[in-house]
């Protein structure tokens, strides 16, 4: 009788993955093929089903022992060890969040108060311009005034200029 992979699978309650990997990993040849059906032989598959079988005892037998091993005691200590290692990793977590929050507060502080000296800067400059522009307004206005006196000193005929009028 020749076997499949879902049949060994099956009969071994493992999934067919596992016994693909199982082939895989062992090199194992299938007998025939029909369409994407592979059939293996039945000492093939015999030999896959003991595999399967020790393995599930083997895991079952690990189990029972690792729960044996392990008294109630023991167990309640290393959760209590374990509470306590969490504990300190919390307590050192707060401490790491306090400091965020100062430095934060250390920051926000030094940003008002960049702020209100960048302000302080701009009320500065912006006053330094107008007085600078009230200051080159009177100046050219003086120009004017000098460059009107020249135009008309200019226009005045001789005996005008010679005489004063």
């Amino acid at each position: 009788m020749e076997y499949t992979r879902k049949k060994i699978a099956e009969e071994a309650q493992v999934s067919p993955q596992k016994v693909f990997r199982y082939i895989k990993a062992h090199k194992i040849e299938s007998t025939k093929r029909v369409g994407r059906t592979d059939y293996f032989s039945e000492s093939d598959a015999h030999e896959m089903l003991t595999f399967f079988a020790e393995e599930k005892k083997e895991r079952e037998v690990n189990q029972t022992t690792s729960d044996d091993t392990i008294s109630k005691d023991e167990y309640i200590t290393t959760l209590k060890d374990q509470v306590q290692d969490l504990q300190k990793r919390l307590d050192s977590k707060e401490d790491e969040v306090s400091e965020l929050h100062r430095l934060l507060s250390q920051e926000q502080q030094l940003a008002r108060t960049e702020q209100s000296k960048r302000l302080e800067l701009e009320t500065t400059n912006t006053k330094l311009i107008e007085s600078t522009t009230a200051d080159l307004g009177e100046k050219d206005r003086e120009i004017q005034e000098l460059r009107q006196k020249l135009s008309d000193e200019q226009n005045k005929g001789f005996w005008a200029r010679l005489f004063g009028k």
